[in-house]
């Protein structure tokens, strides 16, 4: 009976310890990473005159409440007008978008007319159909390049004069991911996002795009060359993500996604609990279900290209499960197998084998800490300092930032479990109509 004890205890141990050691390479790799986002962020292009055409796209459902502030926000865009179209997706809306559209003179699809089949659910089926509408493989005559607006988002003047410069400077890329910036922040909820976004934009965005890695794609706020999504279908996504699942499709065509550090998109972050819970579970079931779904792919990508540095950077991307859910399950472990020793009273009484792993994983989780600690202290630091305007306040971002990261663990484990399941778009609800980090704006 003992020794059946000794070989589970051991046998647990070991699974923690395999955990432990991915935990901690995969933490010591973005710590590396994120020593490629230090220093003052410089353009490698020049500003050039305006020559690309975009499709600027606005999805929209039951958005009232920022449609109007939003509209207004795009026509203050300094660009060519004869070189870009603004349309709203009125994506089976009930309240009054297409009417404030219509009032405001604004062009708007609205897919309530039921013209085309829906294909998929949610956001990308509403791109879908507009595209549709708007001319399909036509649209590759006509525009360049297509932007993906939510219906809350703000945007810097010169967001396409910066996009424009790039795209011509870099050889026309695949797609362009502009800085995702928080509309506000006043509550910790929302500060938590918007420090998350800041530390990920410098030490994620910016360091993988000095190394010449695949950037990632945020969902809103980028830009994707026309031709090549007419090529693939469009948006025709299976998942709840449709952003990460358009990247995995570039990295399988050995295509780029660049990050632009110069120009600005404005996003609500949720206030609410409940909303955000909701927002983050259906980021999470997608991403994992993009990660399942192309992790074959990857592998075998992986082994037949040269490219492995890239193809590894997104397989850690796809399955390295939020920092705090990693940190959580590294401290776990030791609680639990600490635990077990010291209720027992039988710590170093069973296998050698077991003996020497649990000290290793007290050992490597002890290092994992520190560098969370350096992430969440002098990362954080050094990207509110250098790309915001905003007040450093270390207990109350700290403390933020931690509310935001471990809330996330129910929304990762969530998802997990239910990662097969995308049929359902959970919307999430917008009512700030300002760029305000001091006070609730509705």
């Amino acid at each position: 009976m003992e020794l059946i004890k000794d070989t589970i205890v051991t046998v647990v141990v070991g699974l923690f310890f395999v955990l432990t050691i991915y935990i901690n390479l995969n933490t010591l790799y973005y710590v590396i990473l994120g020593f490629f986002g230090f220093g003052k962020a410089k353009r490698d292009y020049e500003i050039t005159e305006d020559k690309t055409r975009f499709l600027i796209l606005v999805a929209a459902h039951n958005e009232e409440k920022v449609i109007a502030s939003t509209i207004e926000n795009l026509r203050q865009i300094d660009y060519n007008p004869e070189l870009f179209d603004v349309y709203i997706v009125n994506d089976n809306s009930i309240d009054r978008t297409g009417a404030i559209c219509e009032e405001m003179g604004q062009k708007y699809v609205d897919t309530s007319k039921k013209l085309f089949e829906r294909e998929g659910v949610g956001k990308p089926a509403g791109l879908q159909y507009a595209l549709r509408e708007l001319g399909f493989e036509k649209l590759v005559d006509k525009y360049d390049c297509l932007m993906i607006l939510d219906a809350d988002n703000h945007v810097d003047p010169t967001i396409l004069k910066e996009l424009n410069s790039q795209y011509v400077a870099k050889g026309e890329p695949e797609a362009i991911q502009a800085y995702l910036d928080s509309k506000n922040s006043a509550t910790n909820l929302s500060l938590g996002y918007a420090v998350s976004y800041y530390l990920v934009n410098r030490f994620f965005q910016l360091a993988k795009y000095r190394l010449g890695l695949i950037n990632s794609i945020g969902g809103t706020g980028f830009i994707v060359k026309m031709s090549y999504l007419m090529k693939h279908g469009g948006f025709r996504f299976k998942s709840l993500t449709e952003d990460i699942e358009l990247e995995m499709e570039i990295v399988k065509d050995n295509g780029r996604v660049l990050w632009n550090h110069f120009v600005r998109v404005y996003d609500e972050k949720p206030d609410n609990f409940k909303v955000s819970i909701k927002q983050r579970t259906r980021w999470s079931q997608g991403h994992w279900y993009v990660a399942f779904t192309n992790f074959k792919p990857m592998v075998k990508l992986f082994f037949k290209e040269k490219r492995k540095i890239k193809i590894l950077d997104q397989l850690l991307y796809l399955f390295g499960m939020a920092r705090a859910v990693q940190l959580t399950l590294t401290l776990a472990g030791i609680v639990i197998i600490y635990g077990y020793g010291f209720v027992t009273n039988r710590l170093h009484d069973f296998s050698t084998t077991g003996n020497q792993l649990i000290d290793m994983i007290f050992g490597v989780s002890f290092l994992s800490l520190f560098m969370f600690i350096y992430q969440f202290g002098v990362l954080m630091f050094y990207a509110i300092k250098m790309d915001t305007k905003q007040k450093y306040s270390f207990l109350r971002m700290t403390w933020a930032t931690l509310f935001y990261a471990y809330t996330y663990i129910y929304a990762q484990l969530v998802g997990l479990l239910k990662w097969r399941q995308q049929h359902t778009w959970v919307k999430t609800e917008h009512n700030k109509t300002a760029v305000d980090h001091n006070r609730e704006t509705a």
